[in-house]
């Protein structure tokens, strides 16, 4: 199921996943709004919402890496003609499991990491503990402003 509310975000889950309420993939797109204002994003992203299986195997893919993780941004660049873009991929079971350890909705979670992804895309790296500290403010920033302080 897609969801198209308005550039740069649109939002595809997977079948097997309960969806989203509106409400949540409302505030989902305004915090990418909000992020597309302050860093150069990619004309169109896309999130993907998917299982711990789908994200197990884009991490051993693109990455070496076993087992899932949280989120990976993919850089598609510019196709001439078309508009860039960019993926966003978040493993909604694992975004729930931290959410749960975290003592926060999942909602909180995962905007967080919707913000982590897109950050990724604008050029952010995290080599570096100060980096990711960087990262990390930048994203609390985000939040804030969409009241889902961290």
């Amino acid at each position: 199921m897609e969801h198209r509310l308005d550039r740069p975000l649109y939002i595809v889950q997977d079948a097997d996943l309960a969806p989203l309420h509106a409400d949540a993939l409302s505030t989902l797109h305004q915090i990418a709004a909000q992020v597309a204002c302050v860093h150069a994003l990619p004309d169109e992203v896309q999130l993907v919402l998917i299982d711990d299986d789908y994200m197990s195997y884009l991490n051993i893919t693109y990455r070496s890496k076993e087992g899932t993780t949280d989120v990976l941004s993919f850089d598609l660049g510019d196709i001439p003609g078309q508009d860039s873009s960019g993926e966003v991929y978040i493993s909604l079971p694992q975004a729930q499991r931290q959410a749960a350890a975290l003592s926060v909705p999942p909602l909180v979670e995962v905007a967080r990491l919707l913000v982590h992804g897109l950050l990724h895309l604008a050029g952010w790296v995290h080599d570096k503990p100060e980096q990711l500290a960087a990262m990390e403010r930048e994203t609390d920033h985000f939040l804030t402003a969409a009241s889902l302080s961290p």
